[in-house]
C-alpha cells in the first residue's frame, strides 16, 4: 500500500476510533484531541454531544482525503523541469507542511516565517506560468503583495494604541487588500488554466477555496455556537490541497486546456450560500459596523462620552457603542430606533428607562433643556471641578485663619522671638508632631505607634508626637523655642504637663503644618545639634510646647 493510502486509511481509523472513544466515556475530548489537533477547552460546554461528534467524524474524513492528496507523489515528468519550478515545489510544499504544523511561536516570528515562504513562491509561480502575457503577470505579482504588506503592518503595530485599529484609513486597508487577495487568486487560476499543465481537479479545488470561507461565514449566521464555527473552520482545508496539486503537477507539460467549466450544481450551491450569508432584510446593518467587529468600532468604557466630546457624525456609532451587548443580536438601526423613540417620549414628558447621557448622543437639543450639564465637555467639567475644589482650599484658609485668630499665648510673659501660635483640628483621629529636618524617622514613628502608648506625648529619637484628646473644637497649640531651661511654671490650670528628651542631629527641629492657613513655625533647636529637652503643657483646647537645650 503506497504512503498516501496508508495515511489517509491510518488517520480515518483513529478517527473514527476517537469519535467511538467518546461516545463510550460521554465526552467529545478524544475525537476533538484528534480532528482538531489542540485542546477543546471550553469550546464543547453545554453543546449535545451528538451534533459534536458527527462533525468531527466529518471533519476526520476531510482530513484523510487531505493527507491523501497532500502525500499523493508527483506524476512522472512530461518535460525536464526548470530551477524556478523545482523551487517553486519546494516552496509550495514548504508552505503546506508550515500550515499544518500548529504553532505556538509569537505572531510576529510566525508573520515572518509565513511570508518568507509564501512571497518567493508567489514570484517564482509567476515566472513558472505560461501562456500568460507580462503586464498579467506583474499585476498578478502587485495584487498578491498587498496581504503580505498588510500583515507586516499589523504585525509591526501589534503593541501599538487599539485607537489605530479605529481610525477609517485602517478599515479601509482591510477592505481594500480582502479584495486584492480575492482577485489575486481568480488571477492565479486564471494562469493556471491558460499555463494547462493542471489538471481540472485543480482548478474546481483552487475555486472550492472560496467556497470554504462563504462556509465559515454561513455556519457563523447561522449558529450561534462556538464549537459548530470552529468546526467548519477547520473543514477549510481545500487550500491546502490545492497547494500540494499545484506542486505535485508542475513536471507536467504546459498545453493549451479546455475552458474551465464549473458544474451548475455548484454555481446554484455557491449563490446560495452567498444568498445565506448576506442575510434578509429584517436585521440591516450600518455600513461601518459588522457581526463580530465591536473590539474594532468600540472603545471600552464604564461611562457613556459627553456629547461635547464626540464630532457629530460619531455621535450615532458612540450611541451604539454604549448600548450594544454582545450576548444579544440586535440590529444597529433598530437600537437607533429605539433611542430616537425614547427621545421623543423624554421631549414629551413622559418616563424613559434610557439615562439622559446616552440619549445626549442622540438628541442632545432635547437632553440639554433640562440636563444643561451634560452638553458640556470634559474640559468645561473639568474647569468646573478645578474651581470648585479650589473654592474649597479657599473656605478652609478662612476659616482655619479665624481659628487662628482666636488663639492666645498662653504664657505671654515668656516671650522669645522664635515662637508660633496656631490651630490644629484633629480631622482623622491623628497626632502632630516635632521631628529633625534632616533625619529618616520612619522607624521612630513605627516605635512610637507599636508601644501603644496612651500618654499625650510620645518620643522616640529624633521624633515626638502630641496626641490631642477627641473634640469638636481646634486645638490652640503654642510652641516656643528657648536657649535655656524656662522658670517653672505653676501646674494650676493645666490638665497634665509631661517631659521628654528628643534629638536632632541636624541642628533643626521643626513643627509640622498644622493649620490650613499655613502658619509657619520657626527652627524650634536653638542650640544647634544635641540633645533637646521637650515640656508639654496641656488642657482641653490649648497645648503649650517649650523646647530648649537639655542639660549635660
Amino acid at each position: 500500500m503506497r504512503l498516501h493510502r496508508l495515511a489517509a486509511s491510518a488517520y480515518f481509523a483513529v478517527a473514527l476510533g476517537s469519535v467511538g472513544l467518546s461516545l463510550v466515556i460521554g465526552s467529545a475530548t478524544p475525537a476533538w484531541l484528534v480532528t482538531m489537533w489542540y485542546p477543546p477547552g471550553e469550546a464543547v460546554e453545554g453543546v449535545p454531544l451528538l451534533p459534536v461528534l458527527g462533525g468531527l467524524l466529518l471533519l476526520g474524513l476531510v482530513n484523510a482525503w487531505m493527507f491523501w492528496e497532500v502525500l499523493r507523489r508527483p506524476a512522472p515528468a512530461g518535460m525536464p523541469m526548470g530551477r524556478a519550478a523545482v523551487w517553486l515545489r519546494v516552496l509550495l510544499y514548504a508552505n503546506v507542511v508550515w500550515l499544518l504544523i500548529p504553532s505556538y511561536l509569537p505572531d510576529l516570528v510566525e508573520t515572518v516565517i509565513s511570508l518568507a515562504l509564501w512571497v518567493p513562491a508567489l514570484v517564482l509561480l509567476t515566472v513558472v506560468v505560461t501562456g500568460s502575457g507580462r503586464f498579467f503577470r506583474l499585476a498578478l505579482l502587485l495584487f498578491g503583495l498587498a496581504e503580505p504588506a498588510r500583515a507586516v503592518m499589523d504585525a509591526l503595530a501589534d503593541d501599538a494604541q487599539p485607537l489605530i485599529f479605529v481610525t477609517p484609513a485602517y478599515r479601509v486597508s482591510i477592505m481594500v487588500t480582502g479584495l486584492a487577495a480575492f482577485v489575486m487568486m481568480v488571477m492565479v487560476l486564471l494562469a493556471q488554466r491558460r499555463d494547462g499543465r493542471w489538471s481540472r481537479g485543480t482548478l474546481l479545488v483552487g475555486v472550492g477555496t472560496f467556497a470554504s470561507a462563504f462556509l465559515v461565514e454561513l455556519v457563523d449566521a447561522l449558529t450561534k455556537s462556538g464549537t459548530i464555527e470552529s468546526i467548519a473552520e477547520a473543514m477549510d482545508v481545500l487550500y491546502l490541497v490545492w497547494l500540494a496539486r499545484t506542486a505535485r503537477e508542475l513536471n507536467r507539460e504546459p498545453q493549451r486546456a479546455a475552458p474551465l467549466r464549473v458544474p451548475t450544481a455548484v454555481t446554484a450551491v455557491g449563490a446560495v450560500a452567498l444568498l445565506m450569508v448576506v442575510g434578509p432584510e429584517y436585521a440591516p446593518r450600518l455600513t461601518y459596523t459588522w457581526r463580530g467587529e465591536q473590539g474594532l468600532d468600540c472603545r471600552l468604557s464604564w461611562a457613556p462620552p459627553r456629547v461635547a466630546d464626540i464630532p457629530v457624525h460619531e455621535r450615532e456609532r458612540a450611541y451604539l457603542c454604549s448600548v450594544s451587548k454582545s450576548d444579544r443580536e440586535v440590529s444597529d438601526q433598530e437600537l437607533i430606533g429605539k433611542g430616537k423613540a425614547a427621545c421623543a417620549r423624554f421631549a414629551g414628558g413622559q418616563p424613559v428607562r434610557a439615562r439622559p447621557a446616552l440619549l445626549a448622543l442622540l438628541c442632545p437639543e432635547v437632553i440639554g433643556r433640562r440636563h444643561p450639564e451634560l452638553l458640556l465637555s470634559s474640559a468645561q467639567v473639568e474647569r468646573q471641578r478645578a474651581e470648585e475644589r479650589s473654592r474649597v482650599r479657599e473656605q478652609l484658609r478662612r476659616e482655619a485663619r479665624e481659628e487662628d485668630a482666636r488663639c492666645r499665648d498662653p504664657w505671654p510673659a515668656l516671650r522669645t522671638r522664635f515662637q508660633a501660635t496656631a490651630s490644629y483640628y484633629d480631622w482623622d483621629g491623628r497626632p502632630y508632631g516635632i521631628h529633625d529636618a534632616e533625619a529618616d524617622t520612619s522607624r521612630d514613628a513605627e516605635r512610637i505607634w507599636d508601644a501603644y502608648s496612651t500618654e499625650s506625648l510620645a518620643v522616640s529619637g529624633q521624633l515626638a508626637l502630641v496626641f490631642t484628646p477627641a473634640q469638636d473644637w481646634a486645638t490652640c497649640v503654642t510652641a516656643k523655642a528657648l536657649r535655656s531651661a524656662p522658670p517653672p511654671l505653676r501646674r494650676r490650670g493645666w490638665d497634665k504637663v509631661v517631659e521628654a528628651d528628643i534629638v536632632s542631629g541636624s541642628g533643626r527641629l521643626v513643627m509640622q503644618t498644622l493649620s490650613a492657613s499655613r502658619v509657619r513655625f520657626p527652627d524650634l533647636a536653638r542650640g544647634g545639634p544635641g540633645r533637646y529637652r521637650l515640656r508639654l503643657y496641656t488642657r482641653q483646647g490649648v497645648d503649650l510646647i517649650l523646647v530648649y537645650p537639655a542639660r549635660r
